[in-house]
Parts: C-alpha cells; sequence; structure tokens
C-alpha cells in the first residue's frame, strides 16, 4: 500500500532538518543573549483563545483554524491546533502570573504552527516559527530592541531584508480613521467579497489583508494615511522610533498600508520582506506593538510588543549552508563472530570522543560491502575487528592514505587524529 503525506505538510529531510536547526539555534543563541527565557506552548489550545486575541473577523479565526473532534460530547470545548504562538504566550503569562515571578519578562517559542490555507510555494500547514515576546516594556526601547535583534538575526544568517513599518495608533485615534475608512469604501462603490462586507462592518482595517479586495482599493486609497489621524501621544511615539532608527542607521521604508493581520496589534508595526521570493509570501518576519490584549484576560494594563518568524520562508531563501567537515570513524568486523566486541570497542571510543562520529558495526555484510559502504560516508578511518582482538588489537584502516596496520586498542587514540 503506497500512502503519500496530506496536502499541505511535508516531510523534513536531512538537508532541511539542517537548515531548520541552523536558523533556530541562530535564533536561540542571539535571544538569550539578550535575556529572553524559552516557553514550550502545547499544540492544542481552546478556540476562544484566538476569538478574543487575534480577532473573530481575521483570517486566521474565520478560514483558517483546524477544529479537533472531541470523541467525550460532555465536553464541548472547541480544541484547535495552534494558528500563532502569541496568544497561547499571553495566555501562560496570565495563567502561570509570570508578571510577578520573573523580574525581566522577556520570552521566546519556536515550533510548528497550524493553519488551513491553500499550499503553495514557501506557505505551508504546518509551518514553523521562531517568536520573541517582550511584556512590561514601554514603547519606544522595547520596540527599538526587536528591531535591533532580528536585524542581528538576519545579518547571521546572512540574509538581505527590506524593513517596513508603520504604526496604527490606538484605539481612540483609530475611531475617526476608522469611520472615514468606511465611508470612503462605500463611496467606491466596489463590490466586496462576503467576508470583506462582514469586516467593514465589524473591524474595516481586515480588508487591508484580503487578496481579492483590497488590490481594488488600494489605488483609491493611496492618499488616505492613517498617520493623519494620530494623537499627539502616538505621534510622538512614532517620530521617536523614526529617530531611533535614523540615529542607528537602520535602514526602512514606511508603509502606510501595513496593519497586520491580526486584531491585537496597535501603534508600531513592521514586517521584514525580501526581493527573493513572490510578493504574495515575501514576509520573512512580523510583530508590533498589542498593549490592549493582555486587558483582555486580566484587569491590568500591561505593555507588550513581540515579532514572529516564518522560519520554512528563511529556509527558502538561506543560502546552501556549507559542508561541515566531520571526522568520522567505522568499525566493521570480519564476521560476526567478532560483533559484540566490536560494540565494546565503538562503546568504549564513543565515551570518550565526544567530537567523532562512529559508524557501525554492520551485521550480514561483507568485509568488502562494509569498507565500501565507510569509505562512501567519508570515514578517515576504520577499526577492522577480527582475530587480531584476541590480543586485545584491531587493525587500523588509514582511508586518506590508504594504509593499514594493527594497532593496540589501549593506544588507538593516539592514532584518531581530527
Amino acid at each position: 500500500m503506497y500512502i503519500n503525506s496530506i496536502r499541505g505538510v511535508r516531510d523534513l529531510l536531512p538537508e532541511d532538518v539542517k537548515k531548520l536547526r541552523y536558523i533556530e539555534r541562530i535564533c536561540r543563541e542571539i535571544v538569550e543573549k539578550y535575556g529572553f527565557k524559552e516557553i514550550i506552548l502545547p499544540t492544542i489550545e481552546n478556540s476562544v483563545l484566538y476569538q478574543h486575541s487575534v480577532g473573530e473577523t481575521s483570517d486566521i479565526v474565520t478560514k483558517q483554524m483546524f477544529e479537533i473532534v472531541n470523541k467525550d460530547e460532555k465536553d464541548k470545548k472547541n480544541i484547535v491546533l495552534r494558528p500563532e504562538g502569541t496568544a497561547g504566550i499571553v495566555r501562560a503569562f496570565v495563567e502561570h502570573n509570570l508578571k510577578d515571578k520573573y523580574p525581566l519578562k522577556r520570552f521566546y517559542y519556536f515550533g510548528s504552527m497550524f493553519r488551513y490555507e491553500r499550499p503553495q510555494k514557501g506557505r505551508f500547514r504546518e509551518f514553523y516559527q521562531f517568536g520573541i515576546e517582550i511584556f512590561n516594556e514601554f514603547s519606544i526601547s522595547s520596540d527599538l530592541l526587536l528591531i535591533n535583534i532580528i536585524n542581528e538575526i538576519f545579518q547571521n544568517l546572512k540574509i538581505e531584508i527590506i524593513l517596513e513599518i508603520n504604526t496604527i495608533g490606538c484605539l481612540e485615534c483609530r475611531k475617526d480613521f476608522v469611520n472615514i475608512l468606511k465611508e470612503k469604501i462605500k463611496d467606491f462603490n466596489i463590490q466586496l467579497c462576503n467576508l470583506c462586507d462582514e469586516r467593514l462592518k465589524k473591524n474595516p482595517l481586515r480588508i487591508f489583508d484580503c487578496k481579492t479586495d483590497f488590490p481594488k482599493l488600494k489605488e483609491k486609497l493611496d492618499d488616505f494615511n492613517i498617520q493623519n489621524y494620530l494623537c499627539e501621544k502616538c505621534k510622538f511615539n512614532f517620530q521617536q522610533i523614526l529617530f531611533g532608527l535614523s540615529e542607528q542607521k537602520i535602514n526602512y521604508i514606511i508603509n502606510p498600508m501595513l496593519v497586520r493581520g491580526l486584531d491585537y496589534y496597535n501603534g508600531f508595526v513592521f514586517e521584514y520582506k525580501t526581493k527573493l521570493l513572490d510578493a504574495a509570501q515575501n514576509t520573512l518576519c512580523a510583530g508590533g506593538r498589542y498593549d490592549s490584549l493582555i486587558t483582555k484576560f486580566l484587569s491590568k494594563d500591561i505593555p507588550a510588543c513581540g515579532a514572529a518568524l516564518g522560519i520554512d520562508r528563511i529556509m527558502e531563501v538561506l543560502e546552501i549552508l556549507e559542508k561541515e567537515e566531520s571526522f568520522k570513524v567505522g568499525i566493521s568486523v570480519v564476521n560476526e563472530t567478532f560483533l559484540i566486541k566490536a560494540f565494546e570497542i565503538l562503546k568504549m571510543l564513543s565515551l570518550k570522543n565526544k567530537n567523532i562520529i562512529f559508524l557501525g558495526p554492520f551485521s550480514k555484510k561483507s568485509l568488502k560491502s562494509q569498507m565500501r559502504l565507510l569509505n562512501n560516508e567519508n570515514c578517515k578511518y576504520v577499526l577492522v575487528v577480527g582475530e587480531e582482538v584476541k590480543d586485545n588489537n584491531i587493525v587500523l584502516k588509514n582511508f586518506m592514505n590508504n594504509t593499514q596496520q594493527v594497532v593496540n586498542l589501549n593506544k588507538i587514540e593516539e592514532y584518531l587524529k581530527i
């Protein structure tokens, strides 16, 4: 029976895993250097969490979440596979009272997320994110810290990026903008999709995320800039961020149409893009402030901001990693009589030599086929376990100069030069 993987998911083969682990390692090393601590989130959550945080009119809630059928009819909770990480971190922050447990409230996560989307290059139904979240640190210092950290990550990965930024203001100064936006869209007399009709009533900013309707509206809204409707505080904050970026010689583009696709954002928002992918999926990282999100779960104002890196897309643009020259040593047996003794030698050597990869021994293979396999695996040496082992000796085959000699096991490490 032949069974393929489910549409929209894929196996990560060794070459892919190498890239993924490399990106993950770079991200971990950098964020931990800035005092971030890891939280491992559950893969399943209550769907209400995302309705209250991400937003009922967001694409994630309306059409992208994977619901899990609960066989226990008494438990009516709607369980979903997590579609993003910020909401889960906020839930954990509130549930475990992390605001009182750590002086510095900086956390990160890494793992699979799940969204029911049309599969295409760089977009999968199971995908990987690395996210960083900062709590109880006010703008603008935390905003600039986020940008500096993400810039450092991309610099280490040697990926050229374009930073697009905007501010969507606070709830108060957004009211006038949203009301005028509603009227403008109605006046355009453009037929909207059913979802955008609903968005127009509940959250018109979500129309900016629509792949169908927004292209029709974009030209008509080119001169309609949310920054013209900012309150003095939001205007001042954004100017301070621009000043901070310019002083640090960080290049950026102000994109007034950038609003982010999740309802919890306010104030400063940003996206990192690449020219190496199609425009529909060229965002490698995105984030911003979400100061009002925690108040939905906790009756207390706690400033917060964060960002998530799309690991799958970063893997697409990451240059081929240089091959690391591993030091490999093979262990072969003349015949299976010496198999157990070969395992004893393997155990002894592997415990003492952490930087050497040991391959073998193998059953049901001739000595010739063992040698061929170990040579193809680029082993530097092969230890041949045979009659000599009765005198505590083995035959050491050097593949680098094609020589061999009998060596005492007590002195074998002197010959294995890395």
